[in-house]
């Protein structure tokens, strides 16, 4: 009775968080109080039930490096020029029936190398609708096409802080991680182009401001150089570097590019690195603004209470109860189709990508371990649900954050098709590995 009195007290939390604006942190505080008040209640010690916060948060650190980096990144990418490259290039490739087409590729390309959703969706994005507006197109379909997009890189960049974290709390090495995700990628990658293709035709723009393009090739100096810091970005995981070598040679990069190539005073770019970057051009402070150390402290706060809770619970054991009643569910309907009623359920009630990963992993962690099945599927099968599935609960952040972004309402989520291809086509697959190996 203590730790649904507790739950419901950290929910309560969270719905006023939400109502309010404010940052989810403040709920888990809370949350973090009263599992606290709890564990002290069943018996547990405080200098113990401490120690155990500690060793929760202690397997975050891998994830609080990135997130770090990311924030660098972010700012440098922008003072650099890469980011305005990309846009670039991918607003010049616009033509009236492809569109919509080019709105889902830009966004996917850009987080591919960037791995931040909210990154993307705050450049790429916010141009793309731009140009959707003064251009008459479909709104609704425009803003699906983003949000597949900025999905893409969330699973598959090496600069991506939720492949980070799914790897950390499933116990596996991210490269491993992002090979399996990108083994199961090709898919629900092309059924999405074939939709998206489709609706290019069927919802064409009408016409193309020029206006960005312009105010991108007067703010920077669009070289080929700028590129080089996400090549880097890409290539090295595949030469065997680590996503946190990998982030740091492309932080590098971008600052060289910033200096030497858009002719940034090493002050302000310092500035940038701390606070976020801010364009010169009224043009572009709105659609080029961001990153910096200072944007993840939400994030790191989030991740922080995060793990210290699933130090907590597995030290007390205090979601014991709820764990049973997940196995016998994975009983009834296999472990992936579980994992999506858990994603959807967790990111619905905690209304963060975030929470639904580590609480994912916390509930059905011990259903590999006693059935033999290694970490990686663990963090496979997390990887195709709890990473892609926040962000069609239209509560959750994951969700809500991209569409107020964009100006949009709920209704692009159902034509946001990647999102639930990529557990749809896995799961599929998963029931035909089954099959084959039921008749062998």
């Amino acid at each position: 009775m203590d730790l649904w009195i507790g739950m419901g007290i950290f929910l309560a939390c969270v719905a006023g968080c939400m109502a309010g604006g404010l940052s989810l942190a403040w709920a888990l505080v809370v949350g973090l109080f009263c599992f606290l008040v709890v564990g002290l209640h069943r018996g547990h010690p405080l200098r113990a039930l401490l120690g155990m916060a500690t060793a929760g948060v202690a397997t975050s650190w891998r994830v609080l490096r990135i997130l770090i980096l990311i924030g660098l990144l972010g700012a440098l990418w922008r003072a650099g020029g890469t980011v305005a490259f990309f846009v670039q290039a991918g607003v010049a490739l616009i033509t009236p029936r492809t569109f919509v087409l080019v709105a889902f590729l830009l966004p996917a390309v850009f987080c591919m190398a960037f791995g931040s959703s909210f990154g993307v969706v705050g450049t790429a994005g916010v141009i793309i609708m731009a140009i959707a507006r003064s251009g008459g197109a479909d709104l609704t379909v425009t803003a699906a096409a983003v949000m597949s997009g900025i999905y893409v890189g969330e699973r598959l960049s090496p600069a991506s802080s939720a492949a980070a974290l799914t790897a950390a709390v499933s116990g596996v090495d991210q490269r491993a991680f992002q090979r399996e995700m990108w083994r199961t990628t090709p898919a629900p990658f092309l059924l999405s182009l074939a939709v998206y293709g489709a609706l290019s035709w069927f919802f064409p723009i009408q016409q193309v401001d020029a206006q960005v393009l312009r105010a991108l090739e007067e703010g920077f100096r669009l070289t080929w150089p700028t590129l080089l810091p996400a090549a880097a970005l890409l290539v090295l995981p595949w030469l065997k570097v680590s996503a946190v070598g990998a982030i740091a040679v492309s932080c590098g990069l971008s600052a060289l590019c910033a200096v030497a190539i858009q002719g940034m005073p090493a002050g302000e770019l310092l500035r940038a690195c701390a606070l976020g970057y801010r364009a010169a051009l009224p043009e572009l402070s709105d659609i080029m603004a961001g990153g910096g150390i200072l944007s993840m402290a939400n994030v790191v706060c989030i991740v922080v209470l995060s793990c210290s809770y699933s130090g907590i619970f597995d030290g007390t054991g205090l979601l014991r109860p709820v764990t049973s009643r997940v196995g016998r569910l994975v009983d009834r309907i296999g472990l992936f189709p579980t994992h999506v009623a858990v994603s959807l359920g967790t990111c619905a009630l905690f209304c963060n990508q975030a929470v639904g990963i580590v609480m994912s992993a916390q509930l059905l962690g011990e259903e590999y371990r006693r059935r033999g099945i290694p970490p990686i599927q663990l963090a496979t099968n997390i990887g195709n649900s709890a990473i892609n599935l926040a962000g069609l609960v239209p509560w959750a952040v994951a969700s809500s954050v991209p569409l107020t972004t964009m100006e949009v309402g709920v209704g692009a989520l159902p034509l946001s098709v990647y999102l639930f291809l990529v557990p749809l086509c896995h799961g599929l697959a998963l029931r035909r590995s089954d099959r084959r190996r039921a008749v062998g």
